[in-house]
């Protein structure tokens, strides 16, 4: 993949603005720099390595019993693995193994557990065994044999200076036991009204940027969250949480005493404070490690994930279709700088009791999730606990089963220190922000396409004919500020209604978007937060109760003391294309060259989405979804829909096309290779010419 580099700033640059922030980054014009990070760095640096490696030791074919073989060769254990090196792959041959147990590698680097092909090779497990240092189970996975944990008793450093945002050099009261591009260093500190060791006060809203996990209580009043802290993935009242590697150190890493240390990447928050006791302490990741080309099959087990990283860094799952799941998909804990790419999911969640049943869940710092295409799941995507810097992108998610009446977000935020995430050019039905457990800042959203809507004819909703709860195409709940919502396709025709609702709970309903929304079904109702739309930039959207793109000079906040955003004026206007991608710096190898890129936005015309004909949530028929245009569905038509400015991702096509699917995501699960859905995936295409600047643009504009 191709990455953007920060230009060099001088030294008196560097002091007069954000240090290591530059305005060489592709939103630059569009959001202010105290609102956004640099998100080329999400993901492995220099993109997935292995396609590079040779094989280690024989291929490995097909068999029935116990894993012991694979994860054997995985470990350089086993019979004919014993010389292999780092950087080589265990080859399984194509056919279907009947594994009596997990495969899971525990303190093992640089290695990759590689198929034949999602429609190649197939693993079915009949049992599984425990992963995530026994804090769960899985049928795959990596994990380091360091057993930190966020909610563990440990010996944390101070970290005494190097606050500022951007900053890649901070000082702590010892050094020992950071190995220099290798510890992964996790930053955290007080949440808003808290100080100390252990932290101690009470979460009083600031008034802005609200760090807070506790729950609602409406004396004084204090706290923010529906059911109190997400226990278990930030430690007790320090959910700002930002992790990074150490790259060098003065004096030498590993020296005890007062150490400076250099990190990648730069802090990212604006907030970093001496006052609420930052502290850091250390992980030993397992590192360069992953899975690609076979197929997992969890039916009939109880795992908590299909494929799991715990604790590791620069790892990768790519071209695998996880089927069956009993919880989780793809389960990312306490990990950084992965890449979870080309990959499809299905059915994950048997277990209908367990509420976060989810495709890809997810914790850590720098990750990429891009061009995943994930059916028939509970939600898609979750971010679990502290996870800054993550970039959720060019996703295709599909029928959001309920088995009710409520619309489930396909992409969730669902912990405090959910900060600084970048979503774009994702096809959802819903961006869920809720106020459950905390609150959610500074969080990016933009080239989406989000439904507010999804169908209930075929069997989706149990005995349910419609959906009829929380349908927005944006949900924003109170606490949640600082957000920006840029250039996105929002709702569904002859559904949405409403461009803004006004609602006091954040489960409204034929919306394009809920801004403060109050949880007003908890035992003690949150009230509704005008701080949220207030801090909140919308620009450049299409809607369709609007039927057309706002650029809307009032819903920039230009006026707000902290961390306000100016007006664009040279790009991403009326008259002047957006940047192509906020982390992309041209068309990525894997894009097919007959996709327009960017393929969502105001800026794109002639788009080849549209909206199937005929009455909604009829059954039998695939009315109000969106299709591909020129296709028929049961005799309804595929017209055009949302103005033109859609195109089908990679993804989305892939699905469609490629895979035979249903534009309601119904049926049983579908073959799949990421090798037939993205053939250029293998090799690089030259940068895309910049978007010329559209002429024929339609839209409100406010002054």
């Amino acid at each position: 993949m191709l990455r953007i580099y920060s230009f060099r700033v001088s030294l008196l640059v560097a002091l007069l603005c954000f240090a290591g922030i530059s305005y060489g980054q592709q939103w630059s014009g569009v959001l202010s720099p105290s609102r956004a990070t640099d998100w080329s760095q999400a993901g492995i640096p220099g993109g997935i390595p292995s396609a590079s490696w040779t094989q280690c030791g024989p291929t490995i074919a097909p068999y029935s019993g116990s894993p012991s073989t694979i994860i054997n060769a995985l470990n350089h254990t086993g019979t004919g693995y014993t010389s292999c090196t780092a950087n080589q792959y265990i080859q399984l041959g194509a056919g279907t193994f009947n594994l009596s147990g997990s495969i899971r590698s525990v303190g093992v680097s640089n290695t990759e557990l590689r198929g034949m092909g999602a429609d190649q090779t197939h693993l079915v497990f009949s049992a599984v065994s425990t992963c995530q240092g026994g804090n769960g189970t899985c049928l795959v996975g990596f994990e380091s044999s360091d057993g930190t944990y966020a909610g563990q008793s440990m010996s944390p450093f101070s970290w005494t200076s190097g606050f500022a945002k951007g900053s890649t050099s901070i000082t702590l009261s010892n050094g020992a036991n950071i190995k220099a591009n290798s510890t992964m260093l996790v930053l955290d500190q007080c949440d808003t009204g808290y100080s100390g060791a252990p932290c101690a006060g009470s979460a009083v809203d600031n008034g802005g940027f609200f760090v807070c996990s506790d729950s609602y209580s409406t004396s004084g009043p204090t706290g923010c969250s529906a059911s109190g802290p997400d226990t278990g993935f930030a430690r007790p009242h320090r959910y700002q949480m930002e992790i990074v590697q150490a790259t060098a150190c003065s004096p030498s890493c590993g020296s005890s005493g007062t150490t400076t240390v250099t990190i990648t990447p730069g802090l990212r928050h604006p907030n970093w404070s001496s006052g609420q006791t930052p502290q850091v302490w250390l992980v030993q990741p397992a590192n360069n490690v992953g899975f690609k080309d076979f197929s997992v099959n969890g039916a009939g087990t109880s795992n908590t994930a299909g494929v799991s990283f715990n604790n590791t860094s620069n790892f990768w799952c790519s071209g695998v279709a996880i089927l069956n799941p009993y919880n989780i998909g793809i389960f990312v804990l306490q990990s950084v700088h992965g890449q979870i790419e080309n990959n499809y999911i299905y059915n994950a969640g048997q277990n209908l009791n367990y509420s976060d049943s989810v495709g890809i869940k997810y914790n850590g710092s720098n990750n990429l999730f891009q061009n995943n295409i994930i059916e028939a799941s509970h939600a898609s995507f979750m971010a679990e606990g502290p996870a800054s810097g993550t970039v959720v992108a060019y996703n295709f998610t599909i029928n959001s089963y309920t088995y009710n009446d409520f619309m489930y977000g396909s992409i969730w935020q669902h912990s405090t220190g959910d900060d600084y995430e970048l979503y774009e050019g994702n096809v959802a039905n819903q961006m869920q922000m809720d106020n459950i457990h905390g609150s959610h800042l500074s969080e990016t959203f933009y080239r989406n396409f989000f439904t507010g809507w999804e169908s209930c004819a075929n069997g989706q909703c149990g005995s349910y004919p419609a959906k009829t709860v929380s349908t927005t195409a944006i949900v924003d709940a109170s606490n949640d500020r600082y957000g920006n919502f840029v250039a996105n396709v929002l709702g569904t025709p002859r559904f949405t209604t409403t461009y803004t609702s006004t609602s006091s709970s954040y489960m409204a309903n034929a919306s394009a978007f809920v801004l403060g929304g109050g949880n007003q079904g908890g035992a003690v109702p949150i009230p509704f937060d005008t701080i949220v739309g207030a801090t909140s930039l919308r620009w450049g959207n299409y809607d369709t109760a609007s039927a057309a793109v706002r650029w809307n000079t009032s819903e920039i906040p230009t006026g707000i003391s902290l961390y306000s955003s100016t007006v664009p004026t040279s790009t991403c206007t009326i008259s002047a294309a957006c940047p192509a991608s906020f982390y992309l710096s041209a068309q990525p190898s894997w894009w097919p060259s007959s996709i327009p890129f960017p393929a969502i936005g105001p800026d794109v015309t002639g788009g080849n989405v549209g909206q199937v004909s005929g009455a909604l949530n009829t059954s039998g028929h695939q009315s109000g979804n969106a299709a591909i245009n020129g296709t028929t569905y049961s005799g309804d038509t595929v017209t055009t829909a949302w103005g033109g400015h859609i195109n089908a991702i990679p993804a989305m096509a892939c699905y469609l096309a490629n895979m035979g699917g249903l534009p309601d995501g119904s049926g049983s699960a579908l073959a799949f290779s990421a090798a037939n859905c993205y053939p250029n995936s293998a090799s690089a295409q030259p940068p895309a010419a910049a978007p010329p600047a559209p002429s024929n643009l339609s839209g409100t504009v406010v002054q």
